[in-house]
C-alpha cells in the first residue's frame, strides 16, 4: 500500500509542481536573505568605519589647530560618548607612552600591558576576554599615534535581530506560499482531473458523459469546451454509423434475398427460361449491390476529399436538356409534369459526369416524393462568377427537423422510407457539391414542396486525379 501510494504521488501533477515550486521558492529564498545579509552587513560596516574615520579627522583637525594638549581635552570631554557607545580611544605619544585611555569599563589596557603593541593588544589579550572591535590607528604630525576603535557586538546583535525577523516574516510567507501554489495548482489542474475521469467513462461505453467547463476563458476551459464538441461529434458519428449499419444490413437483405429465391427456383426446375428469368433477376439485384457500394466508396471519398473530378468545360443548356429527356419518361409513367426552364446558355469548369450524377440524383427524388399531378422544375441561372441551378417540385416536402440530417448518409426521414432508395443521393450531391467548392440550400415546407438549390463557381480550381 506504501509502494502504491508512493507511485501516486509520483504521478500527481500538482504535488510535482507544488514540489518544485518549493524547492524554487527554497532557494529564491536563501539567495534573498544571503544577499540581503550581505549587503546590510556591509552597510553597517561601513557605518562603523566612518564613525572611526569621523573622530580620527575630527582629532586630527584638533591637533593641528591646538597641539596634542589640546586633544587629550577632547577625548577626555567626549569619554562619556565613547563609553556609552563602547567605543575606545589610545593617544601614545611618539616615545610609546599611553597619554590617554578612553572607553568602557574593563577595556582599559591594565599596566603590565600600557607598553604592548596596539594591534597585538586588540587582536591578543583584548579578544580573549570575547571583546572583538574595530579599530584604526593614526599617527599624527606630532608623531603620537591615536588609535580609535568600536566594539563590533552592536553590529553583531543588530544583524542576528535582523535574521531572527527575516526568519519569522520568511518562513509563514513561504509556508502560506506553498499552500497558495498547491490550491492553485489543484485549482488550474481541476479540468485535467475531470478530462480524466471523462475518458475513463468513456471507456466504460458511456458516450454521455461531458466535462465540467468551470472556466471557459482558461486554456484549460476551452480544451475542456472543444472535448465537448468533439464528445458530441464522436456521439453523432456513432449513432450515424450504427444508423447507417442498420440501413445498409436492411437494403441489402431484400436484393440478397431476392437472389437467393431466384437461385433456388432456378435450381428448382428444369426449363431454361426460368433459368434464365432467375439469373436475370440475380443479375438485376447484383446490379444495384453493385451501385449501392460505389455510391457508398463515392462518399467516403469525398468526406476524405478524395472525390475523383475530371473537370472539363461543361455547357448547362446541353446537360440539362440531357438529364430532362432521360427523366421525363421517368415522371410521365409517374403522372407527374417535368419542367425544364433555360435562358441563355452558360458554361462552367466542371466535372459533367459527377454534375450529369447531382442533377439525376435530385430529379430522382423530385419525382419519387411529388403525387400524381405535381409539377417537377429544373432550372439554371446564370450570373457573372456563378451558377445556380435548382431543382423545384411540389412533393410531400422535408419537416424541419429532418432538412439539417437529410444530407447525411444513409439518412432517410420518415416520410420517405415507404419508397425504395438507399438514403446515399442527397449524400452524395453534397460531396459532389463540396468537391466543386460549392454549397447546396434547401427550402422546403411540408404538403408543399421543396426547392434545392446549387451554387457553383463558373471556374473553380477543382482537384483532379487519374
Amino acid at each position: 500500500m506504501f509502494s502504491k501510494a508512493i507511485k501516486t504521488l509520483k504521478g500527481n501533477t500538482a504535488l510535482i509542481l507544488t514540489a518544485r515550486f518549493a524547492v524554487l521558492f527554497i532557494l529564491s529564498g536563501l539567495a534573498l536573505l544571503i544577499t540581503a545579509n550581505y549587503l546590510l552587513e556591509r552597510s553597517q560596516l561601513e557605518r562603523d568605519r566612518q564613525l572611526i574615520n569621523s573622530f580620527i579627522e575630527s582629532y586630527q583637525r584638533v591637533e593641528q589647530q591646538a597641539g596634542l594638549h589640546k586633544m587629550e581635552l577632547v577625548i577626555n570631554r567626549d569619554a562619556p560618548f565613547f563609553q556609552r557607545s563602547e567605543m575606545l580611544v589610545e593617544l601614545t605619544n611618539a616615545a610609546g607612552k599611553l597619554l590617554i585611555q578612553v572607553g568602557p569599563e574593563g577595556w582599559q589596557r591594565p599596566e603590565n600591558l600600557r607598553n604592548t603593541n596596539h594591534q597585538d593588544w586588540l587582536h591578543g589579550e583584548l579578544k580573549s576576554t570575547g571583546i572583538h572591535m574595530l579599530a584604526r590607528e593614526v599617527i599624527l604630525p606630532s608623531g603620537a599615534i591615536l588609535l580609535v576603535g568600536l566594539s563590533e557586538a552592536q553590529r553583531h546583535a543588530e544583524l542576528a535581530e535582523y535574521r531572527q525577523l527575516v526568519l519569522l516574516i520568511m518562513v509563514p510567507l513561504m509556508l502560506f506560499g506553498l499552500l497558495l501554489t498547491a490550491y492553485m495548482n489543484w485549482r488550474a489542474l481541476r479540468p485535467v482531473h475531470d478530462l480524466i475521469h471523462t475518458v475513463t467513462a468513456i471507456r466504460a461505453n458511456n458516450l454521455n458523459v461531458r466535462v465540467d467547463v468551470r472556466n471557459s476563458e482558461s486554456e484549460l476551459g476551452e480544451l475542456a469546451q472543444l472535448f465537448n464538441e468533439m464528445l458530441e461529434q464522436i456521439e453523432r458519428l456513432v449513432d450515424s454509423m450504427r444508423h447507417s449499419l442498420d440501413a445498409v444490413a436492411h437494403d441489402l437483405r431484400t436484393p440478397l434475398s431476392r437472389m437467393r429465391l431466384s437461385l433456388e427456383h432456378a435450381l428448382g426446375t428444369d426449363n431454361p427460361t426460368d433459368v434464365r428469368e432467375a439469373l436475370l433477376d440475380c443479375a438485376e439485384e447484383s446490379e444495384r449491390i453493385e451501385l449501392m457500394l460505389r455510391a457508398l466508396m463515392d462518399q467516403t471519398e469525398a468526406e476524405n476529399g478524395m472525390l475523383r473530378l475530371h473537370p472539363q468545360t461543361v455547357s448547362l443548356s446541353v446537360l440539362l436538356s440531357e438529364c430532362f429527356d432521360l427523366y421525363q419518361y421517368v415522371a410521365e409513367e409517374k403522372g407527374v409534369s417535368l419542367q425544364l426552364q433555360l435562358t441563355d446558355d452558360c458554361e462552367l469548369t466542371a466535372d459533367r459526369m459527377r454534375l450529369q450524377q447531382l442533377i439525376g440524383n435530385l430529379l430522382d427524388n423530385a419525382i419519387k416524393y411529388t403525387e400524381p399531378e405535381g409539377q417537377v422544375e429544373l432550372g439554371v441561372q446564370c450570373e457573372p462568377d456563378r451558377i445556380l441551378l435548382y431543382v423545384r417540385d411540389t412533393g410531400i416536402g422535408i419537416p424541419k427537423q429532418d432538412q439539417p440530417l437529410i444530407f447525411d448518409r444513409l439518412y432517410r426521414a420518415d416520410p420517405s422510407r415507404s419508397e425504395p432508395g438507399m438514403g446515399l443521393g442527397l449524400a452524395l450531391v453534397k460531396a459532389i457539391v463540396l468537391a466543386h467548392q460549392g454549397d447546396i440550400r434547401l427550402n422546403s415546407e411540408p404538403g408543399k414542396g421543396s426547392c434545392f438549390t446549387v451554387i457553383l463557381p463558373r471556374y473553380a480550381e477543382t482537384h483532379t486525379s487519374s
